[in-house]
């Protein structure tokens, strides 16, 4: 079986032996470079010494360390293999680009840690659903899951007078706009979250 499988090689075509050996040298050196910076990760470190989880071995993190594979708008945190696969078929803009892990970079032991960016769609859309359903209340708030995962026509034709009439007094929008954003597919301006200012003399007061 394994006699029968195609030979594959790392040379590039018409690649000599000089330019095959600096390759590989700097391919070595890009590869240290990741493993030092795992190693050096608090978090690494921190699995490592866990006696809960003895999966997570300094030698393991050697093998397979750890890398950050950035994108214009995420972050994915994880081996570089399942990584990579991992993210293939997302559209985070241009990437990925496979850099060491940052000493204080934090990610789950068992799975792909992802990072968005502010700037990422992924992160406005999940933003916007946030203050929707803060905005709406306890008594409303499903409407915008309701909303994210039905049709327009299915989400219109269940769609209470009361609760249309709510969308419209909460959040100042007609119901098809408001099945548009939380399906991610426009932003609407909501009102922002109040902040409670401290006066200057507070602690004079007190």
């Amino acid at each position: 079986m394994i006699d029968s499988l195609p030979l594959r090689t790392l040379r590039l075509l018409d690649e000599t032996d000089s330019e095959f050996c600096q390759r590989a040298e700097r391919a070595g050196q890009h590869a240290w470079i990741l493993v030092d910076a795992c190693l050096s990760n608090e978090c690494v470190q921190e699995y490592a010494a866990d006696s809960e989880l003895p999966f997570l071995t300094i030698d393991d993190f050697q093998n397979h360390p750890i890398v950050r594979i950035e994108y214009e708008q995420a972050i994915a945190i994880g081996g570089i293999g399942e990584t990579l696969r991992a993210t293939r078929s997302k559209h985070w803009g241009e990437g990925p680009s496979i850099l060491p892990l940052q000493q204080d970079d934090w990610f789950y032991p068992e799975r792909i840690t992802y990072i968005y960016r502010p700037n990422s769609l992924y992160n406005q859309r999940f933003e916007q659903r946030k203050r929707m359903k803060e905005l709406l209340g306890k008594k409303h708030r499903p409407l915008v899951e309701t909303a994210k995962r039905s049709t327009k026509k299915i989400f219109l034709q269940f769609l209470t007078q009361e609760q249309a009439k709510a969308i419209q007094r909460i959040l100042d929008i007609e119901p098809g706009i408001f099945w548009r954003m939380a399906k991610g597919r426009t932003f609407h301006p909501l009102r922002p979250r109040e902040v409670q200012l401290e006066l200057p003399f507070r602690d004079a007061i007190e």
